[in-house]
């Protein structure tokens, strides 16, 4: 393990913890002011995730670290070295107490992502990649190389009046695929890298820094990604396919043709 993913882990696994914490213990009052409740409640968890996160950079790089962004992502610079981390990818399942969020930390130099990592506090599991040595989960070495087309597990992060335009529920009926909004990206991500699920659609990418570590993951493991149709330029686009070769295929060459 490179020591810069080390540090990576253990700063992951922090964040992790305290996540867990207050995963377990905070409550929402649900009265009238229900959503002015939730919006407080978002701001305080990342009001205290910036200062977790500020500190744990501030111990192991003194001063030397500069803070470029710190609100829903952060953005931290240490020389030639840029972090980006979501410390709470899937926050309304958070809230609600469903069991599906994530921690992922991208490491880019020279605007390359060179390290990823996406981590699943509940389940103690996480997916790591550096560029040109494979992705991993718990060690193991992952490969999104096979998938069946009898029984298609797609994860989507989409607006549906976008699919009932395109007919592609249509498609995905005539084709028994079975479409999944998870609401963590990230983890959609790591799932697809892992063989759970088969593709990932996303045609609402407001900010591509959601997805920076599960794109390296996903190269890693054998996958690719693309948009629509095909083209290798989809950070500049709004609509994300990733998938094993074969799987992209089959979906392009539908998208197309509707």
């Amino acid at each position: 393990m490179s020591p810069m993913l080390n540090i990576a882990t253990r700063i992951i696994r922090q964040i992790g913890d305290i996540i867990i914490k207050n995963y377990e213990t905070t409550k929402i009052n649900y009265n009238n002011n229900y959503k002015d409740n939730i919006n407080i409640f978002i701001k305080k968890i990342n009001k205290n995730l910036n200062k977790i996160i500020i500190k744990l950079f501030y111990d192991i790089y003194s001063e030397n670290i500069i803070i470029l962004n710190k609100k829903e992502i952060f953005v931290l610079k240490y020389k030639k070295t840029v972090w980006i981390i979501n410390p709470l990818d899937g926050i309304v399942n958070f809230i609600k107490k469903l069991p599906h969020f994530s921690i992922s930390i991208a490491i880019c130099i020279k605007n390359k992502t060179e390290i990823a990592l996406i981590y699943d506090p509940l389940r103690n599991d996480l997916f790591t990649a550096i560029r040109g040595q494979n992705a991993q989960l718990n060690n193991y070495k992952l490969r999104c190389n096979t998938y069946n087309e009898k029984n298609l597990l797609f994860s989507l992060n989409t607006n549906f009046l976008f699919f009932q335009k395109k007919n592609l529920l249509d498609f995905f009926i005539k084709n028994k695929i079975f479409p999944r909004i998870s609401g963590s990206i990230s983890l959609d991500l790591a799932y697809l890298a892992s063989n759970k699920i088969d593709c990932y659609i996303n045609n609402n990418v407001e900010n591509f820094y959601y997805l920076l570590a599960g794109e390296l993951i996903i190269k890693e493991s054998g996958g690719l990604m693309t948009d629509f149709y095909g083209n290798c330029y989809y950070k500049k686009s709004s609509n994300i396919l990733a998938g094993n070769p074969n799987i992209l295929k089959l979906v392009i060459s539908k998208i197309k043709n509707l």
